[in-house]
């Protein structure tokens, strides 16, 4: 069954790269446009510059002083010829005074042979301009010459048009595959949308209606009719723990806390199960592994690994490699004969016969030993024995050696790793008996003491009263489903975004109000108050937990929550005029020890402070403070 993370991971991953081709697509032709756009500007200036050629030939024979306008006419006639070649076979063309740009070379067949016949008219016009710039003023020569220029420059401004308008043509034509390329983007997009769309609602909206649907007939009090969805794995797994539910309130309260008890046993004993069996099977996995490696690279009949005890007194040989009669003994005292010297030497060593003597004399005609290092300890040894002398050579000693190094860092790994497991293992424990707590067992609590009061109502026969009490026992179920989902949600899904605390601490004082608890005020700072989402799961379960309690224990006929900034933390007060009570007289009685122990563990995950400030007939006063992060 395909998980609902990975179907819309693919959407979004397809999205994605149609909007990232988009994009590049989009952006490679507005360059290209660009290029187009200075490429028709520079054909279209061929014509003003033949213009201004003519001109120039003309007021250079007509003014009196016409030679000052022969080097403009020869400067306008390079830019011309430049410009030219450049449109033609690409390369560098002139554009603004002192700048130039270098344009690409024309590919296509019509432009090339239009701008291949304005070249051959403008070696006719350049030669006409050659014999002005050289001729003397006055003479037939020139007048002939200039003659021809007034009759060559119309013809050739034709041409440079029309060279412009195949441009224009040619980008126009660009323009129009780039929206056919647009709107196929935009089918695609259409596509994927309506995919995502039909996805959601099989794998989302159908499976979560059909969830409420069951977690009304749970609230309606209908515990017969089984929850069972179809989607995918998230909400699979949400359907079992709804089912989950549904038979452990159908059960009844008692079984409830059996079954938690049972439960909680039974985690206890798999989780001990579990680190056993991981803790042995991942050294064992890294002492055979070394033991079969040594044996084949260092081309051995036996490969034995021993290590030391934690007084460093013996070696206890761990695994071997070889035949069973290999072996002739388990352990061996750490600094006698052989083994003192293995262990003190830095790096391999071909020992002497007889050598070590966990090893039977038919594999000891040739041994080699090597320390197993780790940093500055030394942790145990790794040995190779053959039945043929003179096996083992210094190429073979610095192998054994560096395999015995890696040896150690792994076995020192290994015992971190145990370590760590163990730790992270012991953490997620108290976390969720930490959940169990503030979440289902106080849940429970309170439906026990409506289910009392029903029964007692039944056997007064006030079926009237009963419906309100049934409403909240509801409320309750749907409060304790959504726990649930949260705790499963919390095990699988990813971190939520944070949001202010106003909102959440809102929404506790609304739920204190929803199941009858005293009224409750909210004061709390205008700005947004935003922690991270970890951080203010530890915030709420306190506030929550002390809530509860001044609802059940202190009798309270107002409650106030308070939320203010002390200089660098965060404060939150939960302030009751109930009956108080003696801190020394409750730690003596162990009364409120585990939620109030819960309270302070949370607290001190913060990295902060839970104060208890009450006395008989004062009220209650608890008092949070954390460090505030930066704004």
């Amino acid at each position: 069954m395909v998980s609902l993370r990975s179907k819309l991971g693919l959407l979004f991953v397809s999205f994605l790269s149609l909007v990232t081709i988009s994009v590049a697509v989009t952006a490679w032709v507005i360059d290209d446009q660009q290029a187009d756009a200075l490429v028709i500007n520079l054909a279209g200036r061929q014509r003003m510059l033949i213009q201004q050629i003519t001109r120039e030939a003309l007021l250079a024979e007509r003014q009196p002083d016409g030679a000052a306008h022969l080097p403009v006419m020869r400067e306008a006639a390079d830019r011309f010829d430049r410009t030219l070649h450049a449109l033609l076979d690409g390369g560098p063309a002139p554009y603004l005074p002192g700048e130039q740009v270098t344009l690409p070379a024309a590919d296509e067949a019509t432009i090339r042979r239009e701008l291949g016949a304005i070249a051959d008219a403008w070696a006719v016009f350049a030669g006409h301009l050659a014999t002005i710039e050289s001729a003397s003023a006055g003479s037939p020569a020139r007048q002939t010459a200039l003659d021809a220029v007034e009759r060559l420059a119309p013809e050739l401004a034709e041409r440079t048009d029309r060279v412009v308008r195949l441009y224009e043509d040619e980008s126009t034509r660009k323009i129009a595959r780039l929206r056919w390329i647009q709107a196929g983007f935009f089918a695609g997009a259409v596509a994927l949308l309506a995919a995502g769309l039909v996805t959601v609602r099989r794998s989302v909206i159908l499976p979560l209606g059909a969830l409420a649907r069951a977690a009304r007939r749970i609230g309606q009090g209908n515990l017969d009719d089984p929850v069972a969805v179809r989607g995918p794995r998230e909400l699979a797994a949400l359907a079992q723990s709804f089912e989950a539910m549904r038979g452990q309130l159908k059960a009844g309260h008692d079984d409830l806390e059996l079954r938690v008890r049972q439960r909680t046993r039974e985690l206890t004993a798999l989780y001990d199960v579990i680190r056993e069996i991981s803790a042995r099977l991942e050294i064992d996995h890294v002492l055979h592994s070394v033991t079969a490696k040594a044996r084949d690279l260092i081309d051995s009949d036996v490969a034995f690994l021993c290590l030391l005890d934690d007084e460093g007194r013996s070696l206890s040989l761990k695994s071997h490699e070889g035949p069973p009669d290999a072996v002739c003994g388990t352990c061996v005292l750490a600094r006698r004969s052989v083994a003192g010297r293995v262990l003190d030497h830095g790096g391999a060593l071909i020992c002497d016969v007889p050598g070590c003597r966990n090893i039977a004399p038919h594999y000891r005609a040739s041994h080699m030993a090597a320390p197993l290092h780790a940093g500055d300890r030394v942790i145990g040894a790794l040995c190779v024995g053959s039945a043929r002398r003179a096996q083992y050579s210094a190429d073979q000693a610095r192998l054994l050696t560096e395999l015995a190094n890696s040896t150690a860092i792994a076995l020192d790994n290994a015992r971190l790793y145990e370590q760590a497991e163990r730790l992270a293992a012991l953490e997620e424990r108290q976390r969720i008996a930490a959940e169990m707590h503030d979440g289902l067992a106080q849940t429970l609590s309170y439906l026990q003491i409506k289910t009392g009061q029903v029964a007692d109502l039944l056997a007064q026969d006030a079926l009237a009263e009963v419906a309100p009490h049934l409403d909240q026992i509801a409320a309750a179920l749907d409060r304790a489903g959504l726990d649930v989902r949260r705790s499963i949600a919390s095990l699988q899904a990813e971190i939520e975004p944070p949001q202010p605390l106003q909102g959440r601490l809102g929404d506790l004082v609304a739920e204190l109000a929803a199941v009858g608890g005293p009224p409750a005020d909210l004061i709390a700072p205008d700005q947004p108050v935003v922690v991270p989402p970890d951080e203010a799961s530890q915030v709420l379960r306190i506030t929550q937990e002390a809530l509860h309690n001044a609802r059940r224990h202190a009798g309270a006929a107002r409650i106030t929550v308070r939320l203010d900034r002390d200089g660098t933390r965060h404060r939150i007060t939960v302030r009751d005029d109930g009956c108080g009570f003696d801190p020394a007289e409750a730690a003596l009685n162990g009364k409120g020890h585990f939620g109030l122990s819960i309270m302070r563990a949370r607290a001190s995950r913060l990295g902060g402070d839970l104060a208890i400030r009450t006395a008989p007939g004062a009220g209650t006063e608890v008092i949070l403070t954390w460090p505030a992060g930066p704004e």
